[in-house]
């Protein structure tokens, strides 16, 4: 079944990170006549997909995104889309939000009093902002017999959902990380309506359906075109190739070299402090380097054994490391590097907290919660022993968050809710 999706959401195109990637990828796919997740091929990273009947195939739904235009106009991730894009004159930030970062907690998330204010503010501005737009849109539907559903996501998901609600539209909402964890009171009424809350990863929605008395949780996986950004498979191994070869050059191949991408209070800026001076005692040859910009990220080339180089493209990050470091503090969104490590043959070393263990899978290990430093270390060591066997098994693995199979899923969660 198919019909129209309005997508509400503070961010879309351009993007703020990659959960708003991640959505217009998936509004993107469903735009087009595709097959739902129970006739779908395994499709194979890098690979095209084996041709599919028209009678197994789903035809596509109208996407309108309701979103701020304060980040400016769209980009190529939604031009020339099927996606019709309403840009809205609100504003992403505001005193409050400010305030929150600037007077932000020990663990460096920002303030959440502060931080409670402005969600507050923002959703309500928000309703208010599409309830005409959406209005206009069901008026021009009279009569029609297709379904209309819903789809937000993030922080102005709550606004989005209380007009869903008052407009008779079923939706469905995605939860990417600690946000609604964090301020329970603003989401909870809008996660607990909805037709179904999708997760990345089965252990990301076990924590949800936890936490909140939701109606349905279904497992959406993030989905990445390795094609789109990384080429074919041959160009993957050359670019692989090169990399291992620079390090032969510079004499060192003996070195065990671990990366860590992206370092935030969530992705393990405090926990690192601690572990990266226990690695160096107890593993000193071994030598860490950090990728991404912010502080958290700047202050972690402090240590001895490790270095900070700013933003990196992955497939340079990958090109040249042995094992792939991330961990999360408490809320177990997927991590979608640990899959694009995979694709380099690149194992992981993460943390047994949501879904953590299913990005990972057989392609590295994986520590719990409560263990120690010295567990830590030990994954790491055993990681780089093992690199080649479970890096290859990362590869295998990588497959999961193809794009095609995630779209796939979400077609289906579609079609359950109309």
């Amino acid at each position: 079944m198919s019909g129209l999706l309005i997508a509400a959401v503070r961010d879309l195109d351009p993007p703020a990170g990659g959960a708003e990637m991640s959505l217009a990828t998936l509004l993107k796919g469903v735009g087009v006549p595709g097959p739902l997740a129970d006739v779908a091929p395994e499709y194979v990273p890098l690979e095209p997909g084996q041709d599919i009947a028209d009678s197994m195939l789903t035809q596509g739904w109208s996407v309108s995104a309701l979103q701020s235009g304060a980040r400016g106009a769209p980009t190529e991730l939604t031009e020339d889309s099927q996606i019709a894009r309403w840009a809205l004159d609100l504003p992403v930030e505001d005193l409050w939000s400010g305030l929150a970062w600037r007077l932000s907690e020990k663990s460096g998330q920002p303030r959440k009093s502060l931080q409670r204010r402005h969600l507050r503010k923002t959703n309500v501005g928000f309703a208010k902002a599409i309830d005409s737009h959406i209005s206009t849109i069901m008026s021009s539907r009279r009569g029609a017999d297709t379904p209309v559903v819903g789809v937000t996501q993030l922080h102005w998901s709550a606004g989005a959902a209380q007009r869903f609600s008052a407009h008779g539209i079923p939706y469905v909402v995605f939860v990417r990380d600690e946000l609604q964890f964090r301020h329970p009171g603003i989401y909870r009424a809008s996660l607990e309506a909805a037709a179904v809350v999708c997760c990345a990863g089965a252990g990301l929605g076990e924590q949800v359906a936890e936490t909140f008395d939701v109606k349905a949780v279904r497992n959406v996986r993030l989905p990445v075109d390795f094609a789109g950004r990384f080429g074919s498979s041959d160009g993957v191994n050359e670019m692989r190739e090169k990399g291992m070869t620079a390090r032969s050059e510079d004499g060192d191949l003996d070195v065990a070299r671990i990366a860590i991408v992206g370092v935030t209070p969530e992705k393990g800026a405090e926990f690192y402090t601690r572990l990266l001076p226990r690695l160096a005692e107890s593993w000193p040859e071994a030598r860490v380097d950090v990728h991404g910009g912010g502080s958290y990220a700047e202050a972690l080339g402090k240590f001895s054994n490790t270095t900070w180089h700013g933003h990196t493209p992955v497939e340079e990050v990958f090109s040249r490391c042995d094992v792939h470091l991330l961990t999360v503090a408490s809320t177990g969104s997927w991590g979608r590097v640990v899959n694009e490590a995979g694709l380099f043959g690149v194992p992981t070393v993460s943390v047994a907290t949501g879904s953590q263990p299913e990005a990972v899978g057989e392609g590295g290990i994986v520590v719990s919660a409560d263990s120690g430093l010295d567990d830590w270390v030990s994954a790491l060591k055993q990681a780089h022993a093992d690199r080649d066997s479970l890096g290859e098994k990362a590869r295998e693995h990588c497959g999961i968050v193809d794009h095609r199979r995630s779209i796939a899923a979400f077609r289906s969660v579609l079609d359950e809710v109309a």
